[in-house]
């Protein structure tokens, strides 16, 4: 017995075989043409003949060739509308408009040893929360008996803690600085 899998490459198969069939069978251009004005005949409503829609003067052959439109004639798709109290009319578009002026950038504020010294120690706390986090993890993952889960978590927590030993001896070294910073001033 063929398995599910099986069924489905041979139904996605033959959904593409139909759809290709479709995408390219056309009939032929006296097949099925009659049939079509036929069907359009006994389903358009009867109109008597002074409801009948007028039909649009042609433009003359004339004025297309010359470029020239009716002046009565408005654009194709453009929407008019009338602009009411407290409306302002749009500006007319520049071809080449002159450049904008962008606000200042504010400067950079200094970056002492005191605002060093935070961010170190901010970065540092949320790293050792990770360190835990990982610890927590490979504890869950030692009880489910996921080995390779284990090691990797292991070498995980090894490289964090060093990063925290680093930071650790950034902070202790940003300490200073920032007394000597702070004495100075």
């Amino acid at each position: 017995m063929m398995n599910r899998k099986h069924w489905m490459w041979v139904v996605a198969g033959a959904l593409v075989l139909v759809v290709g069939l479709g995408l390219w069978w056309r009939p032929a251009e006296g097949e099925g043409v009659a049939d079509v004005a036929a069907l359009e005949e006994a389903s358009a409503p009867e109109v008597p003949a002074s409801e009948a829609p007028r039909a649009r003067p042609a433009v003359a052959p004339k004025d297309v060739a010359a470029g020239a439109e009716r002046p009565s004639e408005e654009p194709r798709g453009a929407t008019v509308v009338a602009l009411g109290p407290g409306d302002v009319p749009p500006e007319p578009e520049v071809e080449n408009p002159p450049p904008q002026e962008n606000e200042p950038i504010a400067p950079e504020l200094p970056q002492t040893a005191q605002w060093k010294l935070e961010k170190t120690t901010h970065i540092t706390g949320l790293l050792g929360r990770d360190v835990e986090r990982l610890e927590r993890e490979r504890e869950t993952a030692d009880t489910r008996g996921d080995d390779a889960r284990v090691r990797q978590l292991d070498t995980l927590i090894q490289r964090q803690r060093g990063r925290l030993v680093g930071l650790r001896e950034e902070i202790r070294v940003l300490t200073e600085e920032a007394a000597k910073e702070s004495a100075a001033q």
